[in-house]
């Protein structure tokens, strides 16, 4: 049993491979932050949107309406 694990201790490692598992890793990393940002930030911006207009109604109902005599 020695001489197997000699020989995987031994072996040495494409760097191709490397690379490219570790360019994977990252970019799953980088979708599931986005995963979870995105909806996020869509519901903060819905909820700024929201209470933009909210408060545009609230300014034009509060204005008094002004009649002009000729």
């Amino acid at each position: 049993m020695l001489s197997v694990s000699r020989a995987l201790d031994q072996r040495r490692e494409s760097s191709t491979l490397v690379v490219l598992t570790t360019v994977l890793q990252l970019g799953l990393v980088v979708v599931v932050w986005l995963l979870a940002l995105i909806p996020a930030a869509i519901a903060a911006l819905t909820i700024l949107i929201f209470k933009t207009i909210r408060a545009a109604f609230r300014r034009a109902a509060a204005r008094p309406t002004v009649e002009v005599d000729r």
